[in-house]
């Protein structure tokens, strides 16, 4: 064996662990959910998408910290998000989106 192909070996051996440990591929999505839960039971969500996984999907995550992946385009999965994205919302945010209205509406 060369040299080269010694090194290749060993970067392969070194690379795949450590992205499997950030959550690469192992974490991805392999098929789309039905299971539609309460959205008071979800905590956050995600989205996955090509290339970094194969499936583009959006991954709520429960109470039970269990990842539920479910299909981007759904009406479950977009009234989920968007209450979600409210929940977590600050109320100092809000008054800084209502002021940013206020003031394009006067203009």
């Amino acid at each position: 064996m060369t040299a080269l192909n010694l090194v290749s070996i060993f970067l392969v051996a070194v690379m795949v662990p450590a992205t499997l440990a950030r959550g690469g591929l192992a974490s991805c999505c392999r098929k789309i959910s039905d299971t539609q839960v309460h959205r008071d039971l979800l905590t956050k969500y995600y989205t996955q998408r090509p290339p970094s996984c194969p499936l583009h999907a959006v991954v709520f995550i429960t109470l039970q910290s269990k990842r539920i992946c479910a299909d981007p385009y759904k009406l479950w999965t977009q009234t989920s998000m968007a209450y979600l994205e409210g929940k977590n919302c600050h109320p100092r945010q809000l008054g800084k989106q209502r002021k940013q209205t206020i003031s394009h509406e006067r203009q």
